[in-house]
């Protein structure tokens, strides 16, 4: 809520000798408030706004639409006008602040408390930039409304998922954004703001709801948040006259759209009309009225970007931003954790692991590759921790001899080189160790292993070569001596005729030969 610009000097006299000087406080700056001190938002339910609504808009009081969510580019675009409003006739003025385009708001915008968490609870009032400083805003700008005597937040108030402020029911137009990135502007019931189905991620309140699809929507904005003839004059005043606002919205494309007009009330700046109006030519679709007036504020990069209209109270040649309330906050996407586990850097909304082992979208996951330490140790951020008698980036190789314990980082208490156990270092001789001491015996490196194995191979060879030898010579032997003998019949040889009987005939004539010797 808008307040007096107090705290500025005018002096007048002369500095005597002892340096003094007379000085009076000059008159306060208009105030720019919607609603009597201590009575703002109107007293009537949601259903009076939604019965009073034009018909076309059925019981919806309430516009949604969804939310850009583009990861390329930069997060947020600034751009500065100068403008003649209205655009023609020769009654123009010039105009001038800032529009703010945003990208994938559910991740890159935030309403914040004043000076940090807790900061309504507290009544606590801080300057945009402080408050910007804390939440590392790349954009800042001033938020929902607050009362100037006690520093209470108004209406409702949701930041970074957490319910800080319920109005129970206040009919102020709001601006939030749900968990799924629906934006959402207008008029909610309690209900509406308490709903968990969906719930709300951010959510401010304002006063009047400039822009409904694409239409000047004041008129009915005054029906639905003014119900008291007595607060008539206020609220009007409050449309009409000229002052530095602020506003937000959101365009076609669902980029959020952050809207700063410099001024100062009654002298410089535009009313709600103009202002709707000038939203509307540059293609906002939906659109509410923030805290404005001395309260308006735009923080780029940590500086103030803005013209305060507020003297400064050390000296009243200088402007100051006022301390505030709420703060809509434009930064890097979060991460999940903010911290990524403690085991990466969160750059643009994404997670960047350090050191080679953790992975995931949260840098909390331990990967020690596809063996997983050959289970034969733990996987820390560091590598594989081989377990006791294991050693290798995958602790897949046993100790060598002489070597024991975890990494195999211990030698085996001996004089020379010796076999120990290699889990507990103990020189006990196990079967495993004897039946590798004897291996070693027999082969002292790879290439006499090979060199022996190849004479025995010779040997082999040779071996069997002179027993195949010895087998045939005794078979030779033993056929000689059982006296079987083979017949051969006689052939021409030389042209001399030879017997050429049939083995039959030879076998009578063996027969009379036996006969005669007997006879």
């Amino acid at each position: 809520m808008a307040a007096s610009g107090a705290g500025w000097l005018l002096c007048r006299g002369s500095l005597g000798a002892t340096g003094s000087s007379h000085c009076r406080a000059p008159p306060s700056d208009p105030l720019l408030q919607p609603y009597f001190p201590s009575r703002h938002g109107p007293r009537h339910h949601h259903r009076h706004v939604r019965d009073c609504q034009p018909l076309k808009y059925g019981n919806v009081t309430h516009e949604a639409w969804p939310s850009d969510n583009r990861t390329g580019g930069p997060v947020a675009t600034t751009r500065t006008f100068v403008s003649y409003i209205p655009p023609g006739g020769k009654d123009h003025k010039v105009v001038y602040g800032h529009f703010t385009f945003v990208r994938n708001p559910l991740r890159t915008f935030s309403v914040l408390e004043p000076g940090g968490a807790g900061g309504c609870q507290a009544h606590r009032r801080a300057p945009v930039e402080e408050t910007a400083k804390l939440g590392k805003c790349l954009v800042a700008q001033n938020g929902g409304y607050f009362d100037m005597g006690t520093g209470e937040c108004l209406g409702n108030v949701v930041s970074d998922g957490k319910l800080v402020r319920n109005s129970g029911g206040l009919q102020n137009a709001q601006f939030g954004i749900r968990k799924d990135g629906t934006m959402v502007f207008g008029y909610l019931s309690e209900e509406d703001v308490l709903d968990q189905a969906n719930p709300f991620v951010q959510l401010v309140s304002g006063v009047v709801w400039l822009l409904r699809d694409g239409e000047v929507y004041i008129s009915q904005s005054q029906m639905a948040e003014c119900d008291e003839i007595q607060t008539t004059g206020t609220f009007d005043k409050f449309i009409n006259v000229i002052s530095a606002r602020t506003a937000v919205g959101h365009d076609r494309q669902g980029q959020l759209v952050l809207v700063h007009v410099d001024g100062q009330t009654e002298s410089r700046g535009v009313n709600l009309w103009e202002m709707a109006e000038f939203l509307k030519e540059q293609g906002v679709i939906n659109a509410i009225n923030l805290d404005g007036g001395g309260s308006a504020t735009l923080v780029l990069n940590g500086t103030l970007a803005s013209y305060p209209s507020e003297h400064c109270s050390f000296d009243n040649m200088w402007r100051c931003p006022r301390s505030i309330s709420t703060i809509m906050c434009i930064h890097e996407p979060a991460c999940e954790p903010a911290d990524c586990s403690g085991h990466g850097d969160c750059v643009e909304g994404e997670c960047h692991c350090t050191g080679g082992f953790w992975t995931g979208p949260a840098c909390d996951i331990l990967d020690c590759g596809p063996s997983n330490c050959s289970l034969h140790g733990l996987c820390t951020g560091s590598g594989c921790l081989c377990d006791a008698g294991w050693t290798g980036r995958d602790c897949s190789e046993e100790c060598p001899m002489g070597w024991y314990g975890p990494n195999c980082q211990n030698q085996c208490a001996c004089e020379h080189t010796c076999p120990c156990d290699r889990e507990t270092g103990s020189a006990v001789w196990l079967p495993r160790i004897r039946e590798e001491a004897r291996k070693n015996s027999l082969c002292q490196s790879k290439k006499t292993c090979i060199s022996l194995t190849s004479v025995l191979a010779l040997l082999l060879a040779i071996s069997a070569v002179g027993n195949v030898g010895l087998f045939l010579k005794a078979r030779s032997e033993r056929l000689h001596e059982s006296g079987d003998y083979l017949y051969h019949p006689l052939r021409e040889m030389n042209g001399e005729a030879t017997h050429t009987s049939t083995s039959a005939a030879c076998e009578t004539e063996d027969t009379q030969d036996q006969s005669q010797a007997l006879l």
